[in-house]
């Protein structure tokens, strides 16, 4: 892997006016004002610095972001400028926050967390013109603990702006990723560049090689069950994924969010009897119908996507 330089950063400062301009639209949005980020600055962190470079407790979300792999970002606020957005998003003025972060400030900021999360996630999709999804974020009150997979890497990529509503500034917001992410937004992309003579190669076909089978969306069953696996899928057979049955999706404001309570009807945007979407890990692989066994619901599959592209995706998603 490559390692950061200066170009890498200036690349990456030239893309902050994108960057941040959709996550100030798509904060606006959640808690119906008007968010500006500006001023944004782009350092490199050496990652034995983080330490020193953000001392005491402050509010701070893990979020997992998935495009070409999966990456892991912080971000960061401190106290008084989470406490003074909370209170914003909490439908107030920001003129009397609270004078400390309790749990439920922490919960008004594990949404305000997740709408900033969705911003560089729809962001980063425009940038770098890649399918770019927000997994979860993990909202934190504490001393900034780098994530688990950062500890082998020596450098980090630091993105500061400065956070105003309606135009009074609140105070500094700070994105962290590490030495990967911070190629992949420099547009090196190189994990996606082929292995030259001599360099290992992954034991799983890319799509291109599936040829025209990929392109038929439906393969009856007894073609499906003679046709062979992907070289090396029997690695990852036994990995766990997480399978979601979604029936229908809202967007609310965090206000609107706070103010539901026991007989609230949210109102979804699925018409009855419409299939519903079936999620491995987050991405859509199939569609079906509600059923009712004995006690239990269940689903019936109607429909799959593209079951080897689908496939194909799983197995370098399990390697990545």
């Amino acid at each position: 892997m490559a390692s950061l330089s200066l170009e890498h950063i200036n690349t990456i400062t030239a893309k902050q006016e994108s960057l941040w301009g959709t996550v100030s639209i798509t904060l606006s949005e959640a808690i119906n004002r008007q968010a500006t980020l500006s001023s944004p600055l782009v350092t490199l962190l050496p990652l034995s610095e983080l330490d020193n470079a953000f001392t005491g407790k402050r509010v701070y979300g893990i979020a997992t972001l998935q495009t070409t792999t999966a990456y892991t970002l912080i971000i960061a606020l401190e106290s008084a400028s989470a406490t003074v957005l909370a209170d914003i998003a909490a439908g107030g003025d920001g003129s009397s926050p609270s004078e400390e972060v309790d749990e439920g400030i922490l919960q008004v900021l594990q949404q305000v967390l997740f709408v900033i999360a969705n911003g560089l996630a729809q962001s980063l999709a425009n940038i770098t013109n890649n399918e770019c999804n927000v997994l979860q974020v993990e909202s934190h009150y504490d001393v900034l603990e780098p994530p688990v997979e950062w500890l082998t890497q020596d450098n980090l990529i630091r993105m500061d702006s400065v956070l105003h509503v309606d135009g009074s500034p609140i105070g500094a917001l700070t994105v962290i990723g590490d030495e990967r992410f911070a190629l992949w937004l420099a547009g090196e992309n190189a994990e996606s560049e082929p292995a030259s003579a001599g360099e290992q190669t992954t034991p799983f076909q890319n799509i291109e090689e599936i040829g025209s089978a990929s392109a038929q969306p439906f393969v009856p069953l007894e073609q499906a069950a003679a046709q062979p696996l992907p070289t090396g899928i029997e690695l990852i057979l036994d990995v766990p994924l997480e399978l979601t049955v979604e029936l229908g999706r809202k967007r609310m404001f965090i206000k609107e969010v706070l103010e539901l309570t026991v007989g609230s009807i949210v109102e979804l945007d699925r018409v009855a009897g419409e299939p519903v979407d079936v999620l491995v890990n987050g991405r859509i692989m199939a569609r079906g119908e509600v059923v009712v066994i004995e006690d239990n619901f269940g689903i019936r599959i109607t429909e799959i996507i593209n079951p080897q592209e689908q496939l194909v995706e799983i197995s370098r998603r399990a390697v990545a």
